[in-house]
């Protein structure tokens, strides 16, 4: 489950890019994507749910 939210929200990242964004969007956008790139395929995201 987790590998599919990942590769939504790289896709939406991508897609949100493409549509052109101001400076700032972009660069927020920029970041979130380089942030869920380098995530492990498919690892638990860790929040404040995250009960282990």
């Amino acid at each position: 489950m987790q590998l599919f939210i990942q590769r939504q929200n790289i896709l939406f990242f991508q897609k949100q890019l493409a549509a052109q964004p101001t400076e700032p969007q972009r660069q927020q956008l920029l970041k979130l994507l380089a942030e869920e790139e380098a995530k492990p395929a498919g690892s638990p995201a860790r929040d404040a749910t995250d009960r282990r």
